[in-house]
């Protein structure tokens, strides 16, 4: 009896470190088999591909836009007047007044650096402090301007203004009467600058066609970046707008060949400089500014589209 009684705890241990080795084992096992499937897992998520929209849909989304094409459409037409005034107002003036070569020189860069960057500067300022005036305070008062009549807008905002204190432009559309007002003035200034009849009198006018005519470039921008339906467009959008200036090359070639013995395609040889850039830049300030105009107009009816949505 003693015996048994003192064997009895040995066989209870042993069969407990039995137990204890096969669930070890097998927990190890488990392990094992559920390290694979970690590993897979991980694999996985490491090899996720992240797809990019590629140029095709870029280009279709930027071009589903209206008031984008016509910002763009107006932002090359005017690339065209200035690099065509760029490239033929030395020649101009030396065919017109050929003793004051020294004088255009100076004059020149004068009016270049100086009326040139107060036209840029002044004109940015100019769209900044319109677009503070026209934009309203908050969504809620959009929402008064375009008489929604809500409950929660008549408890929060009852004191707002009416809404015919409201500006009937919106921020961008304000930022593009700048190039607007700018380029109109600019076409009748550089006819008279075409046609002077005197060197002082052409150097005048060319001086104030650059102080309104340069002030288009940072409005533009701003309101083309407004008009994106997409922000993530942005740099892509630049892309495009600065792919117009190649395009707005070709018309200083156009004028060259305007005025040479061969003519455009055979079309208007020998035309005499003042007409050639008579005809082309005048006309193209007055489409441009037109083109910013559909522009404005554009920008306004999606406002409203996407208010009233």
């Amino acid at each position: 009896a003693a015996a048994a009684a003192t064997t009895t705890p040995v066989a209870d241990i042993t069969t407990t470190t039995t137990t204890t080795a096969t669930t070890e084992s097998s927990s190890l096992n488990d392990s094992s088999h559920s390290a694979p499937l970690a590993t897979s897992s991980s694999s996985s998520s490491t090899n996720t591909i992240i797809e990019t929209p590629d140029t095709e849909v870029i280009l279709k989304e930027i071009l589903n836009s209206k008031p984008t094409v016509y910002i763009l459409l107006a932002s090359m037409v005017r690339f065209m007047a200035g690099f065509t005034i760029a490239a033929w107002k030395a020649p101009l003036f030396l065919d017109l007044f050929p003793e004051q070569a020294v004088s255009f020189s100076v004059d020149n860069a004068l009016i270049i650096a100086m009326a040139g960057s107060a036209s840029t500067l002044l004109g940015g300022i100019a769209a900044d402090k319109l677009a503070a005036a026209a934009s309203p305070p908050s969504a809620s008062s959009l929402a008064s301007r375009l008489n929604i009549q809500t409950n929660a807008t008549n408890s929060s905002y009852s004191s707002l203004p009416s809404s015919s204190s409201f500006p009937t432009l919106n921020a961008a559309q304000s930022r593009l009467l700048v190039p607007i007002v700018g380029t109109l003035l600019a076409a009748p200034l550089w006819a008279l600058t075409v046609y002077a009849n005197s060197f002082n009198s052409a150097s005048s006018a060319l001086l104030l066609e650059y102080l309104v005519a340069e002030c288009w470039f940072g409005p533009a921008q701003a309101a083309l970046y407004a008009a994106l339906p997409n922000p993530n467009l942005r740099a892509s959008t630049q892309g495009v707008f600065s792919l117009l200036t190649a395009v707005g090359n070709l018309a200083p070639v156009a004028v060259g060949a305007l005025i040479s013995t061969s003519g455009l395609w055979g079309f208007s040889a020998n035309t005499p400089i003042r007409d050639a850039l008579l005809w082309t830049v005048t006309p193209a300030y007055i489409l441009s500014a037109a083109l910013f105009a559909l522009a404005a107009a554009e920008l306004g009816s999606t406002e409203k589209n996407l208010l009233k949505s």
